[in-house]
């Protein structure tokens, strides 16, 4: 009898470690990721990205790093996540490094990094910086455990790492604010800067009278866009415990023309509803010609008034003519005009004011 009753409880108790006992999968060493196979080409093939960069304000925190710094930094959000089915139920995403990789222009600086597990903020006060990220709570067994992160720079590159140190799954969005800055080195232009055009009556003021000041300005070249390729190198843990490593990409666009295009006007001239195809340009005996730039679209226009009414080709000491590009493909104009510009320039003619039209630097 005693021996059915000790029996009877080792099976009961078997029972409830069946029912009751959960089993964990071993945790997988992630520093050795070459040792993870690699997830089958089928698998991999239904594994993409989705990706966008969004413009936001630079914070007030980030000063100018010297005299000739341009502040022509451009802020994007850059989210990245798996598209929707990429990541399967039962799945689990235990690691994740992320490559941003820029042509067109170059990664200045990062200010905050956040996923659902993690939120480094590099601009906020010290207090609220160094506190710890509070991980949100999910009612899912697999919940999304508090993240470690690593993030590398330099001008061409940004590479994110990240994993859970508890083995746990990680979140798949993740989310990281970028300074940019467009174009490559910084060059200088000089930028007309005219006290008075105009009479109190509205008149021309006679052109040996105009104070014209060419004051320099540093921008970036003006290049077309900004791109990216931005991919994803994972570990996933499938329903049964194993686990498989890869890497999906995709590209997008991080600033189009109109973001990387230099707050500056010029005046040029075209047939009627064409292109324009040739700049106003100021040309010094002394130093030669420079392009004729404006801080703003009412100082362009009311030069280009100014020329009509005056019917002058000269303004204060220079003299004023046209230019021709020459071998520059037409969407990229923003360097210094060289000698072969030089070398086209011209004296204004009657017929040319009838044409002049004033327009955005790079836009024809």
């Amino acid at each position: 009898m005693r021996r059915r009753f000790v029996r009877a409880l080792v099976v009961a108790a078997g029972t409830l470690c069946l029912a009751g006992c959960v089993h964990r999968p071993a945790r997988v060493d992630l520093s050795r990721l070459d040792a993870i196979a690699e997830c089958a080409a089928e698998r991999a093939a239904t594994i993409s990205l989705s990706a966008m960069a969004l413009p936001i304000a630079i914070s007030p925190d980030i000063a100018a790093k010297g005299p000739r710094d341009t502040r022509a930094l451009l802020a994007r959000r850059i989210s990245v996540t798996f598209a929707p089915g990429s990541i399967r139920p039962g799945e689990l995403l235990l690691w994740n490094r992320l490559n941003v990789r820029s042509y067109g222009g170059t990664f200045e600086g990062w200010t905050r990094l956040r996923s659902d597990g993690l939120t480094i903020d590099v601009t906020a006060p010290p207090a609220q910086a160094s506190a710890p990220s509070v991980t949100k709570k999910h009612t899912t067994k697999s919940h999304i455990a508090a993240e470690q992160a690593a993030v590398a720079m330099a001008p061409g590159y940004l590479i994110v790492s990240r994993v859970a140190p508890s083995g746990a799954r990680i979140d798949s969005n993740v989310s990281i604010d970028a300074l940019l800055l467009p174009g490559g080195m910084t060059i200088d232009e000089p930028v007309a800067h005219i006290a008075s055009l105009w009479t109190s009556n509205g008149q021309p003021l006679a052109a040996e009278s105009l104070a014209v000041e060419l004051q320099p300005v540093s921008h970036v070249p003006g290049y077309d866009l900004i791109e990216s390729t931005v991919s994803m190198d994972y570990a996933l843990r499938n329903a049964a415990g194993a686990v498989c490593r890869g890497s999906a990409e995709t590209r997008i666009v991080l600033a189009d023309r109109e973001s990387v295009r230099p707050a500056l006007w010029d005046v040029g001239t075209s047939s009627l509803n064409g292109p324009r195809n040739r700049w106003l340009a100021f040309r010094d005996p002394a130093n030669g010609v420079f392009r004729a730039l404006f801080e703003s679209p009412q100082a362009a226009a009311s030069f280009a008034n100014w020329i009509r009414a005056s019917g002058s080709v000269r303004a204060g000491r220079f003299t004023l003519g046209l230019f021709e590009r020459s071998g520059r493909e037409p969407l990229r104009p923003l360097v210094p005009i060289d000698e072969a510009a030089n070398q086209t320039f011209h004296e204004l003619s009657a017929e040319d004011t009838q044409h002049l039209r004033t327009g955005p630097l790079g836009e024809p």
